[in-house]
């Protein structure tokens, strides 16, 4: 064998090794990341941007951007010294600029302002939306935690909405569907778990991706019952319907209340398939994306024990007793929505199913607002029947 060749394999074999070690530090680095991401996420802001306004009339340009051209309708909130908030409808292209019309506005949004525009519409608390409140807190074994409550308009202590938001959410995101549930006559508890932003710290910090945060939910029912409503529906975003759907298990019942139904929009109901499609989303290749996934999970298990056969709601689905309402996007790049597709397909005589069309994640109020708050306001009327609104 000559030099030369002894020489290329030498460099191949050399080339073969830099290749490996370089792909087993990318699947741990994004591995550690991603576990991170899983077991602690948590954001203090509602996700929004801010932007200057032009406004001619009633008409608002904004510049082109992923949330200004997002498809539906947005909430714009003026920094101060302004006050005000409006609701824009859906894009249209002007030159360089969107142009959105304002379907509702309070206070003023002037032109020339600054302000935050957001797909998530409001940013504040009910008082955003003109809507009477009171700060509480949810006594549970682990501590107090912050919740709104907005009684029923009727002013009747019948039913009531426990509303959980999600991962790395705020109570914030879901404002959007108050007006709906005031008009079908219940109240609401907008309730924050353990872990999340605003809430007591338990341990190391980590999320339990909707097992541990369930107690919490049950407490929240433990706060209902005390404040004197005697039944309730459970309302969760993203995580947050994982985590109603760890509320029907076997131990949690009988409820201090009756549970009658349960909402969801966009709900995680197969982590281990969550992990691995959103390493995919940032395009990483899917067999990369795999190991990374898998490694995930072995981190996430190591350092948290969590067992992610308690939060696999797709393999629970034979077990749900309650009616479901379930939305999802099509274009939830977040959470998969095979995962929802599955659920209906495996529960027909239990779940209600709107697949929307062009939705992000969390956002399929915004394709069509009063679709939305027309299937919510049917549900509660039908599985709380005789509420007074």
């Amino acid at each position: 064998m000559s030099i030369l060749t002894r020489i290329r394999q030498i460099n191949r074999r050399r080339a073969l090794g830099w290749a490996a070690f370089s792909y087993t530090v990318a699947v741990l680095s994004g591995a550690f990341l991603g576990a991170e991401i899983t077991l602690r996420s948590k954001t203090r802001r509602v996700k929004g941007e801010f932007v200057p306004v032009g406004r001619r009339g009633n008409s608002v340009y904004l510049p082109a951007s992923p949330e200004t051209l997002s498809r539906g309708v947005v909430g714009i909130v003026p920094l101060l010294p302004n006050k005000g908030h409006a609701i824009l409808g859906p894009p249209k292209l002007a030159g360089t600029l969107v142009r959105r019309e304002i379907l509702e506005e309070r206070g003023v949004l002037p032109n020339g302002s600054l302000a935050w525009v957001s797909t998530f519409v409001y940013n504040g608390t009910p008082q955003q939306l003109g809507i009477p409140f009171q700060h509480t807190a949810v006594h549970t074994e682990v501590g107090e935690m912050p919740a709104w409550h907005i009684p029923a308009v009727s002013g009747e202590k019948d039913a009531i909405a426990i509303v959980i938001h999600g991962h790395g959410g705020q109570r914030a995101q879901a404002l959007r569907m108050l007006p709906a549930l005031r008009r079908a006559g219940v109240a609401s508890l907008f309730v924050t778990f353990r872990n999340a932003h605003g809430a007591p710290r338990v341990g190391k910090g980590y999320l339990s991706l909707g097992d541990g945060e369930a107690a919490d939910v049950i407490s929240a029912l433990e706060w209902a019952k005390t404040a004197g409503y005697k039944r309730a529906i459970l309302y969760g975003f993203s995580m947050g319907g994982n985590v109603a759907l760890c509320v029907l298990r076997p131990r949690y019942q009988p409820y201090p209340i009756p549970v009658t139904g349960v909402a969801l929009d966009c709900p995680a109901l197969d982590w281990r398939d969550t992990i691995r499609s959103n390493g995919q989303r940032y395009g990483i290749p899917t067999f990369m994306a795999r190991h990374i996934g898998n490694f995930v999970q072995f981190l996430v298990t190591r350092r948290s024990g969590q067992d992610f056969d308690v939060v696999d709601q797709l393999a629970a689905a034979p077990s749900f007793n309650l009616p479901i309402l379930l939305w999802h996007g099509t274009r939830d790049a977040t959470i998969p929505i095979r995962q929802s597709d599955a659920l209906a397909a495996a529960r027909p005589d239990l779940v209600e199913y709107h697949r929307v069309e062009g939705a992000k994640h969390i956002r399929c109020w915004n394709i069509n607002p009063q679709k939305y708050d027309a299937e919510l306001e049917a549900f509660i009327a039908r599985v709380l029947p005789g509420v007074k609104v």
